[in-house]
């Protein structure tokens, strides 16, 4: 009998977890295509178009990866890295968010993210921006999903 609860509590477990694989941290972000990039070693921070990212708080928008491209932003601690889409949106003319302070904003909504965690500071979707891995050996940032 005690064992027969042990695996009747095991199945139950097992059963009534979900793999969710567009929700994240309560985040949703399903309308977004996943399209697979790595830059590789081309972030090299000793060049003059990257250099801004050796200092917290610095932004930089690269638009030739991602969706719409991506945002890098210096936390100070590390280099995040998020998609310029918005999330709530399919990507169309209006998805592209634009930066202001450390929010992005999209045109189409007025949705507002804040760039150093990605979570949603005005629309109430349940959106979040979508992030990249962003990984910084010296003065190489790659950025790879």
């Amino acid at each position: 009998m005690k064992h027969s609860a042990i695996y009747f509590i095991l199945l139950l477990l097992c059963f009534s977890c979900k793999k969710d694989d567009d929700s994240v941290d309560g985040c949703v972000s399903k309308l977004l295509p996943n399209y697979s990039f790595d830059t590789g070693n081309t972030i090299n921070l000793n060049l003059p178009q990257y250099s801004g990212l050796q200092f917290a708080g610095n932004t930089l928008f690269l638009p030739s990866y991602g969706v719409k491209g991506i945002y890098l932003y210096n936390t100070g601690s590390s280099i995040v890295a998020f998609e310029a889409s918005d999330p709530a949106h399919e990507p169309n003319n209006c998805s592209l968010m634009v930066l202001n302070g450390i929010e992005l904003t999209c045109s189409c909504e007025n949705y507002k993210y804040q760039l150093l965690t990605g979570q949603q500071t005005s629309g109430g979707t349940g959106n979040c921006l979508r992030a990249y891995r962003a990984d910084r050996n010296g003065t190489i940032v790659r950025v790879y999903n």
